[in-house]
């Protein structure tokens, strides 16, 4: 029984080892993804959770249609995006202590940027106002541009301060072992 066991445990590994080392090197490009909230998207038919940021979902159910609009204006002006996880921003090579799975309630968890001009989605969304620094995936890499974004109450910072302050405290934790870059 426990030669089965750990034959079946190999062979669970061995097969996690390789869906991770495929979705490494997965590139996704879309120029006309459909955009589920500020933070989740189809591109190419699979559903990607972009990385280190978080937009307002059903409990704040105003806030993630503007933001939803918001991201959706976005990818139309700026032509499509490209999602990957070789396209972490600069500011998330601090991240590499808060490492993000490679996938998240059937999501795959991606840095996407805009094709037209490169911009990060993540970064853009955060400092327009429509995201918040997810920081145990971050790593915080996007505090400043929130901080910046609620101080001139830019986007929905404008439109509802407190409930964008309580996700932003929501998500302000980190799990132990992960410290923010310096």
């Amino acid at each position: 029984m426990a030669v089965m066991f750990a034959a079946v445990s190999v062979y669970a590994l061995a097969q996690q080892k390789e869906r991770a080392a495929n979705i490494v090197s997965l590139r996704l490009n879309d120029a006309a993804p459909r955009v589920i909230d500020g933070d989740t998207l189809d591109v190419s038919g699979s559903r990607v959770r972009i990385v280190g940021i978080d937009a307002p979902d059903d409990d704040r159910l105003r806030l993630k249609q503007a933001s939803t609009l918001t991201l959706q204006g976005l990818i139309d002006r700026d032509g499509g995006v490209e999602c990957a996880t070789s396209l972490f921003d600069v500011a998330l090579q601090r991240e590499k202590q808060c490492r993000s799975p490679a996938t998240s309630y059937g999501r795959l968890n991606l840095s996407c940027r805009f094709k037209a001009n490169r911009a990060s989605l993540a970064a853009t969304m955060v400092a327009q106002g429509y995201a918040v620094d997810y920081r145990r995936y971050s790593g915080g890499a996007y505090v400043k541009l929130m901080q910046s974004a609620a101080r001139d109450r830019r986007g929905l910072w404008g439109q509802d301060y407190e409930g964008m302050r309580q996700l932003a405290i929501e998500r302000a934790s980190l799990p132990s072992g992960c410290k923010p870059g310096k």
